[in-house]
């Protein structure tokens, strides 16, 4: 996580063929945002919990059609977490 900065999620992205936008990087930031506080990689319903109180209003579905191949899996590395092994 210490070596991440947006250079390498952009290549990332770039590699899983994923055209980041404003909702993609709010996810990311989320979800670093979150690991930082916790010390782990947030679930689909932690991490929508989460972003509802930072005023982030995106449904679940709206993360599969952000991340249509695995939104946990490309999401946790465009991030640059773990991978969170209770998640699809």
């Amino acid at each position: 996580m210490k070596k991440w900065n947006k250079k390498f999620a952009q290549s990332i992205a770039n590699k899983l063929k994923i055209n980041l936008n404003e909702n993609h990087w709010n996810i990311i930031f989320c979800m670093r945002d979150f690991y930082k506080k916790y010390n782990i990689t947030p679930s689909t319903r932690m991490l929508l919990t989460y972003m509802k109180k930072k005023k982030i209003f995106l449904t679940s579905q709206d993360l599969f059609i952000l991340f249509p191949k695995g939104f946990m899996k490309y999401a946790s590395q465009i991030s640059g977490l773990p991978d969170n092994s209770n998640c699809f």
